[in-house]
């Protein structure tokens, strides 16, 4: 069996991803298909996770993943990426109130 199959996220994407921490030197062969693997381990569990939260079983969409992503801690640090969406109107209406408060 080649290497190339064991992974199904783009090992090169992978790689500029964890070289563009500036921390980060060199990455050698085993922690790239290992981060790889494990990225796509995540992406498995917290797909599943959310479609067996979610309301419609027919198919799994963007509000679901944010959602879980906003409700569990364990997935605190994804608020940032994972949003939840909300309407223009709405989020002016928070920065008014953000500012009379200041």
């Amino acid at each position: 069996m080649a290497e190339k199959s064991l992974n199904t996220l783009p090992l090169s994407r992978v790689k500029t991803i964890m070289k563009s921490s500036p921390e980060v030197s060199s990455i050698s062969q085993e922690a790239l298909h290992l981060t790889g693997k494990a990225t796509e381990l995540f992406i498995q569990a917290l797909a599943k996770f959310s479609y067996q939260q979610s309301s419609s079983k027919s198919s799994l969409q963007y509000k679901d993943l944010a959602e879980i992503v906003n409700s569990e801690d364990t997935l605190q640090f994804l608020h940032d990426i994972v949003p939840r969406k909300i309407k223009a109107k709405q989020y002016l209406k928070m920065l008014r109130e953000q500012d009379e408060d200041d």
